[in-house]
């Protein structure tokens, strides 16, 4: 019997990501600003480099408008609400942002409009750890990440919180730990960074369909220059021949 091909509603969802060592950055699309405060440690500032958050601080040495912690939920309510271009570089102190130079100045206002660093974007001034540019749909993102460890870290915890909801629909929280999915094991995380290179998709397949298991499909796809086409095309990719599926067994509860 020849086995069916694989379609896009075998999946509830995919992650395309595609990594560029030499300039410390990845490329996202299916990633959305909730998801990566969900999945990552926030930073305690943001200064905002293109955005559309009406109750931002005003820093008057740059010019520019930041959030702090005790923001990111509205900020968060703003970005889900509106379509706008989203751009950021972390700060921890607002005395950091008013030690910077006018050159420094003038990059980070072309990282905000090209969503590309002249130089490296990490700045002994401000010690950020990310930047983070966003196009207006959320279509693409590109994150520079100072420790690219932490690449794995956002990948590991996007798709584990994810499968986690689907697994326990409304009652997640209620939840006992042991009866949780656990976390993907970093020797998994890691084995795939070598596939970022090259451009890949993970598709989260639909637990109703797999049911014992369950499975994130990986195809090695090429950097994809416009993301529109991308996800018009998202049937074909699902179809081609899946290069590696990480499964986690609910008989065993381990991940292999």
């Amino acid at each position: 019997m020849v086995k069916k091909a694989n379609n896009a509603e075998h999946y509830v969802q995919h992650l395309y990501i595609y990594l560029n060592d030499a300039d410390q950055f990845a490329l996202f699309s299916g990633l959305t600003f909730a998801q990566f405060m969900d999945a990552m440690k926030m930073p305690k500032n943001l200064l905002l480099l293109k955005h559309s958050y009406e109750d931002a601080s005003y820093n008057m040495h740059t010019q520019l408008e930041f959030a702090s912690q005790e923001e990111y939920a509205e900020l968060r309510k703003s970005r889900a609400a509106k379509e706008a271009e989203f751009c950021w570089i972390d700060f921890r102190s607002e005395k950091q942002v008013n030690s910077l130079t006018p050159q420094e100045q003038a990059e980070l206002l072309y990282i905000g409009h090209k969503k590309e660093a002249v130089r490296s974007p990490f700045y002994s001034t401000l010690l950020n750890e990310f930047v983070y540019l966003s196009s207006e749909d959320e279509q693409t993102t590109k994150i520079y990440f100072r420790n690219m460890e932490r690449l794995s870290e956002l990948v590991g915890n996007y798709f584990i919180q994810l499968i986690r909801r689907e697994d326990h629909g409304q009652n997640f929280w209620r939840r006992k730990a042991k009866d949780m999915i656990p976390e993907l094991p970093p020797e998994i995380l890691q084995s795939m960074k070598d596939l970022y290179r090259e451009g890949i998709l993970i598709s989260l397949a639909d637990p109703e369909k797999t049911k014992g298991t369950v499975e994130l499909h990986i195809r090695q796809v090429e950097e994809i220059a416009f993301m529109d086409d991308f996800w018009s095309d998202i049937e074909d990719y699902t179809k081609q021949e899946v290069q590696r599926k990480i499964i986690y067994d609910r008989k065993l509860k381990q991940w292999k």
